[in-house]
């Protein structure tokens, strides 16, 4: 709260009244629960008339489509994706943890890499180049060694997913199980899409703008094209870059809210603020 209220008085002028409207944009805001608890204990403790409590993945996805209709799909440790259609409803899908769900995240696709690795050390997959990269990366002689590193030793979820690049490098250069790798990852993420384009009625006509997020996918074509493909089974999309950075999103959030149109020229001298300020996305 102390963060946030700093945040509200920095760009205020000194002796202003309190801003109609607060649109916060929170990180762990994955259930019912979670909403409730902070705007009944949180919300009023910030410095504002109304305040607006939004997952982060929404005020990503406002700031990539600078407020147009669309679906954001973030793929970095984790995975997730998010999706708000013309009458401002907005829907997330995904992004249960690395138990539950994260598919197609960079933390599923290193963990796929020691399935496989494991897998051709026992006769039961076909050899792969990822034998090889892991056991550098773990600094390990033998893949037995991975059962230590990961249940004695205790390799964290980033850990595990540091090893993600690996995989898309060996499908880059051919490799056979890391290609498959990397094509059910681009599925299963491309099942964000589907099912938000669906549940939210988008499209209708027009190509629904998709915003791809995070480290998975800027590992680039070997990524992004199966991705782009799996899409086009069900949603015509068009794959775009983020307009604006997610606070952005959630100024932008703030003045639908407030009753302000999002012009092309109000959009246009955000944008250019931001770039002034040396904000990226």
């Amino acid at each position: 709260m102390e963060n946030i209220n700093s945040s509200i008085e920095e760009s205020l002028p000194p002796g202003s009244p309190a801003p109609e409207v607060a649109a916060v944009g929170l990180a762990g805001m994955d259930t019912r629960r979670d909403f409730e608890i902070f705007e009944s204990e949180a919300a009023p403790r910030i410095r504002a008339r109304r305040v607006l409590v939004r997952h982060d993945a929404e005020i990503a996805l406002v700031g990539a489509t600078a407020g147009e209709p669309g679906i954001i799909v973030i793929a970095g440790t984790g995975s997730a994706a998010g999706g708000r259609n013309r009458e401002g409803r907005y829907l997330r899908c995904g992004g249960w943890g690395y138990i539950l769900g994260d598919e197609g995240s960079a933390y599923w696709l290193g963990k796929k890499a020691l399935s496989a690795v494991l897998r051709a050390y026992d006769g039961r997959g076909p050899e792969t180049e990822l034998t090889g990269a892991v056991m550098e990366a773990l600094s390990i002689e033998s893949p037995d060694e991975i059962v230590a590193k990961v249940y004695i030793e205790g390799m964290s979820v980033k850990e595990i997913a540091s090893l993600a690049p690996l995989v898309t490098s060996a499908a880059e250069r051919g490799d056979a199980v890391a290609r498959g790798i990397v094509e059910e990852a681009a599925r299963l993420l491309a099942e964000h899409v589907w099912a938000l384009a669906e549940r939210l009625g988008l499209g209708g006509g027009e190509p629904v703008k998709v915003a791809t997020v995070g480290g998975v996918f800027r590992a680039g074509r070997v990524v992004v094209e199966p991705f782009k493909r799996y899409v086009a089974e069900r949603v015509d999309a068009v794959i775009i870059e983020p307009r604006l950075p997610p606070a952005a999103g959630a100024l932008l959030i703030a003045f639908m809210e407030g009753g302000v149109e999002l012009t092309g020229g109000l959009v246009e001298r955000l944008e250019a603020g931001l770039a002034r300020m040396g904000v990226k996305q």
